[in-house]
């Protein structure tokens, strides 16, 4: 079952298959493969109840509108992707009541036309359509002021309210519970994609081009790249950085620059397009810098001269490509043909990509358990309660907690004075890191001794040790902790033992002066220390710094291996690749192997070189984060506050190759 590709078709050993209850076999299964815990919990449910709980309904607005009267309105539930907007005027015109529609986006300063058109819809027997209420959270309690006044006598029957909103807990509840809810999920997967495409585009558009070979082999190409971003979404962080919201109309803007610039050009302008098209239609929603040459990467291999021949693929697999020249329904049918299934290689992206995609699921489905999960005691002779739970888990962690770090017992070498009798560039990075872990240790000492004595009623229960009560029930970090903490995914327990390993690390560098190899993950501030070191050398040599930049070695030993530090620069360890490995043989980037999502680097040492030196051509410059999530606020810099700078790693492949891999290095994992 571990190693199987679809283990929900496998059963159980007969000694478990017919002696344990189908909740306990779906157990079983979860700890056997836990990536799939969504794909066992639909067969229990199919076993237990029927196939009519795991199904969606058929998208019907006309049987929803049947459904509703004057004084019900109907909410659109929206989800990343699908607009209900044309649907909803396509029901407006069959019910003749396209010159009666009334459509408003809230946002500010809209409440007051909001509130009039309303009042002359309930008047005059008007459709109002308000769009996106999450948008206008201080409107929302007048919209239930509203609609708790109405009455159905003083309604004219014809009136109808449609709402439109993002899941939201600002949206008024009695709306949502008195109205008709509708939600219209955007098509998954490539082929639904590329499918809802091409039934948007007219006979006479696919047919009216000057250029039709050049058209329809690049109107192809642009919905395929049009669908691979969408579905790229699924994968989290490896597939962006940060989840964007593309529309239809960028699609539909960038088939009427491809056709005006292939009419009115002799040669088909494959540098403009790609600007345009990557850049700008479809870029100008894309802030990650790295998602941006991601998407320049990715259409790159769509809007290319070789796009024309019939031979070229748009990925490594075979299945696809730009069908030869010919009618729309020939076009129509070859989609038809493709694969339900998408493998990540059609987004460029590993196979091991689905097991990172099935995690993610798998996790948010869990989160969300958790939010609904009550909140009451065990029943049971040996049951423990919530807050003896919390009080022994409090005490534990208060025993774990380490000392205070002391700056005053530090090793002669820890803080080295220069010539000129200033602190040395590392001593000072030290000295700023430990004051930060001293910090986070104060708040969890008296955070966890204060959280005892409130369960126990010796103080007050505040807000803030109520919530860190619910977050130890959850095995989530307190948000106090993370307040004055470091960035980190990890679980309660697992954090717990991180931190603990990484004042031990700070305790060795303060106590026992500089290590050969520094563990770059314990810090507070990574970005810090790079500055720090490059520093360091810049002084002793007297080279102006921002004349320097690190030129990256990954050396082929691990820390139990190493024996000396180098002459100069400086050695970090304790990272981590994801969508890739490193070849320690041949030195290079390599392409991992099956079910390895994330593989240990070996040591590297950061050799401090002038800016001026020459890079290696055969280098992907792979982007380091602090966690796997990758994306963060903006800082001062321009870059995200997880990001921590580039290492060039060598490779036979073009960069592009890895672009599109998403690979990257982290300094921590998630578990």
């Amino acid at each position: 079952m571990i190693a199987s590709e679809d283990p929900s078709k496998l059963s159980l050993p007969s000694k478990y298959e017919d002696t344990l209850t189908e909740f306990q076999k779906l157990m079983v299964r979860k700890i056997l493969k836990e990536e799939n815990v969504l794909l066992f919990v639909k067969e229990f449910i199919l076993k237990e109840l029927s196939d009519e709980y795991i199904e969606s309904p058929a998208f019907d607005l006309p049987d929803a509108f049947s459904d509703s009267t004057s004084s019900s309105p109907l909410i659109f539930i929206l989800s990343p992707g699908a607009d209900p907007i044309p649907n909803l005027q396509n029901l407006a015109k069959l019910h003749g009541m396209e010159d009666k529609l009334r459509i408003l986006s809230l946002g500010q300063g809209q409440g007051g036309i909001a509130q009039k058109f309303i009042e002359n819809g309930q008047a005059n027997g008007e459709w109002v359509c308000l769009q996106n209420c999450h948008l206008s959270s201080s409107w929302m309690p007048e919209l239930e002021r509203i609609q708790e006044a109405q009455t159905e006598e003083a309604t004219n029957p014809e009136y109808r309210l449609w709402l439109t909103s993002m899941p939201t807990s600002v949206f008024p509840v009695p709306v949502l519970q008195s109205g008709i809810k509708l939600t219209n999920e955007p098509p998954k997967g490539l082929k639904a994609n590329l499918k809802r495409t091409f039934t948007e585009i007219t006979n006479d558009q696919y047919e009216g081009c000057s250029k039709p070979k050049e058209y329809k082999k690049l109107i192809f190409a642009l919905a395929y790249f049009h669908a691979v971003i969408l579905e790229r979404r699924k994968f989290g962080a490896i597939g962006w950085n940060i989840s964007y919201e593309w529309m239809n109309s960028d699609f539909f803007i960038s088939e009427a620059q491809l056709r005006m610039f292939l009419d009115q050009q002799p040669e088909v302008p494959y540098t403009a397009l790609n600007y345009l098209v990557s850049e700008i239609n479809y870029g100008g929603r894309v802030t990650d810098d790295k998602d941006v040459e991601l998407i320049k990467s990715l259409l790159k291999r769509y809007f290319t001269p070789d796009i024309l021949r019939d031979e070229y693929k748009l990925s490594l697999l075979d299945t696809y490509y730009a069908p030869k020249e010919g009618s729309l329904e020939q076009a129509t049918d070859y989609i038809n043909t493709l694969p339900l299934e998408d493998d990540p290689e059609i987004f460029g992206l590993h196979p091991n990509a689905n097991i990172t995609f099935k995690k993610k699921t798998a996790k948010e489905f869990y989160d969300m358990l958790i939010t609904i999960q009550p909140r009451v005691s065990a029943k049971g002779a040996h049951a423990m309660t919530p807050e003896e739970i919390v009080s022994a888990e409090a005490a534990r962690i208060l025993n774990l907690v380490p000392e205070i770090l002391d700056t005053k017992r530090a090793h002669e070498n820890s803080f080295i004075i220069t010539e000129n009798g200033a602190l040395e560039s590392l001593g000072v990075f030290l000295g700023q890191e430990i004051e930060r872990f001293n910090i986070l240790l104060k708040v969890m000492k008296k955070s966890l001794s204060n959280l005892g004595e409130a369960i126990k009623g010796t103080m007050v229960m505040s807000m803030e040790l109520e919530l860190m009560f619910r977050n130890i029930i959850d095995k989530k970090v307190p948000v106090m902790w993370e307040e004055v903490g470091y960035p980190s995914l990890k679980p309660l327990g697992s954090w717990i033992i991180d931190h603990i390993d990484r004042i031990e690390f700070m305790s060795s560098w303060l106590y026992e002066g500089p290590p050969k190899t520094y563990s770059l993950p314990s810090f507070f501030f990574p970005q810090g220390f790079m500055t720090a070191s490059l520093q360091t050398y810049s002084r002793k040599n007297k080279i102006a710094i921002d004349t320097l930049k690190f030129k990256t070695h990954l050396r082929d030993e691990f820390i139990k291996d190493l024996k000396e530090s180098p002459e100069y620069g400086v050695n970090i360890h304790g990272l981590y690749l994801q969508g890739a490995r490193w070849n320690m043989n041949e030195g290079k980037l390599a392409d991992n192997k099956k079910g390895e999502l994330f593989v240990e680097v070996p040591i590297i040492w950061l050799e401090p070189i002038l800016e001026t030196t020459k890079d290696d051509e055969r280098a992907y410059q792979c982007p380091l984060y602090k966690t796997s999530l990758r994306k963060g606020e903006l800082s001062t810099t321009g870059h995200s506050t997880n990001f921590i700078m580039y290492l060039a790693l060598h490779t036979e492949q073009k960069p592009e190759f890895w672009i599109n891999r998403g690979v990257a290095l982290l300094c921590q994992l998630d578990d």
